[in-house]
């Protein structure tokens, strides 16, 4: 096994504090103040620089990892984003890097490329990712079910799948072997349903036209978006419920990280679900402090209520069918029928064994 190479005090310090200019674009609002003093601000940073001098040593003996984001920063990563906000992974001994996904990024081949990165990304793209070798383990999960689902009109009336049987159904290309799955567990005919895949750009007019029954979308976040855009409260079928039952923002690491430095992981986790504990029990609070301290200006997540409502949406994907105290577990027999479901309907190549897929003793596993 190929060891770790760990920066020492010097370059942990540079790590954190001499980013090229792009990337301090992922750190938070508050985080970038903090570090303003090494640009050279003059009269501010003059004022900084005993802080500056306290914390960039205690940062230098804090173990550097950086966190991989699948997407941009809102609320559905408002539970790391917390734990970064207010020291809890600085308190766990870690100097912790969050960033927000960048267009044409493969998380597992980012974390396979470096040991000392973390991700998070759905089942199916881990799964692919490790039947194809790369080094990865899931260790943990946010949602405890995929927000993947469809979105008709109110006036259709579609209540189940079955309302949809004859009618043309709009995806996405990394929906359409979903949708054979979907038919497929649920007893459908593959003819049942005429799913079409449709580009992002139209999905919305598509739908108001009547062209399609109903469109592919993200539950925690889409619905909430056409409402805001149109007035209209969609109607929406979790595909959960209809045999797609696979977890989603998985949190995955590098196997050699979890073989070299298993505590350094533990406290990752700790401090990342602590975060998402704070998180939901004030949702407004947590979701104001995302959009004061992280949101990209101009972004549609600035919208406060828009955020709100998201994050009202996640804690139910986080707590489904779980308790409270089992927030982040992950059941290793439906991790298991969920890599052969993958493989039978032809969305991965082949299931990967359970111990090369889901790594315990991290996190509560079942």
């Amino acid at each position: 096994m190929k060891r770790i190479q760990k920066p020492d005090a010097i370059l942990a310090m540079l790590r954190l504090c001499s980013y090229q200019d792009q990337d301090f674009m992922v750190l938070s609002r508050r985080s970038l103040l903090k570090y303003s003093s090494l640009l050279g601000l003059g009269a501010t940073a003059n004022a900084l620089l005993p802080t500056l001098s306290k914390s960039s040593l205690k940062a230098s003996a804090a173990m550097p990892l950086t966190m991989q984001l699948d997407w941009k920063f809102n609320v559905q990563f408002a539970g790391p984003l917390m734990a970064d906000h207010q020291g809890l992974y600085a308190d766990k001994g870690l100097a912790v890097t969050l960033k927000p996904w960048e267009s044409g990024m493969v998380l597992p081949e980012v974390v396979a490329a470096d040991p000392m990165t973390i991700g998070c990304a759905e089942q199916n793209l881990i799964l692919s990712a490790q039947a194809a070798g790369a080094p990865i383990r899931a260790i943990a999960t946010m949602f405890q079910a995929s927000p993947l689902a469809l979105m008709s009109l109110p006036e259709s009336n579609i209540t189940s799948l079955q309302d949809l049987v004859g009618k043309q159904v709009g995806v996405h290309v990394d929906g359409l072997q979903v949708m054979e799955l979907v038919k497929g567990v649920s007893g459908l005919a593959a003819d049942a349903l005429e799913v079409t895949e449709i580009p992002y750009e139209t999905k919305y007019d598509l739908l108001l036209s009547g062209e399609m029954a109903a469109i592919q979308c993200y539950a925690v976040d889409e619905p909430i978006g056409f409402k805001a855009k149109t007035g209209i409260e969609p109607r929406v079928l979790n595909l959960s419920d209809y045999g797609y039952e696979a977890y989603a923002q998985v949190i995955f690491a590098h196997a050699d990280l979890l073989a070299q430095e298993p505590e350094a992981v533990k406290q990752f986790l700790a401090a990342t679900f602590a975060g998402w504990q704070k998180t939901l029990e004030d949702i407004p609070g947590a979701a104001q402090m995302v959009v004061d301290s992280y949101v990209e200006p101009g972004s549609k997540y600035e919208d406060l209520a828009y955020q709100t409502d998201s994050l009202m949406l996640v804690a139910d994907y986080m707590l489904m069918g779980i308790e409270p105290a089992e927030l982040g577990m992950i059941s290793s027999d439906r991790w298991s029928r969920m890599a052969e479901r993958f493989a039978e309907y032809k969305i991965i190549d082949q299931a990967p064994a359970l111990a090369e897929s889901l790594a315990s003793g991290f996190w509560p596993a079942a």
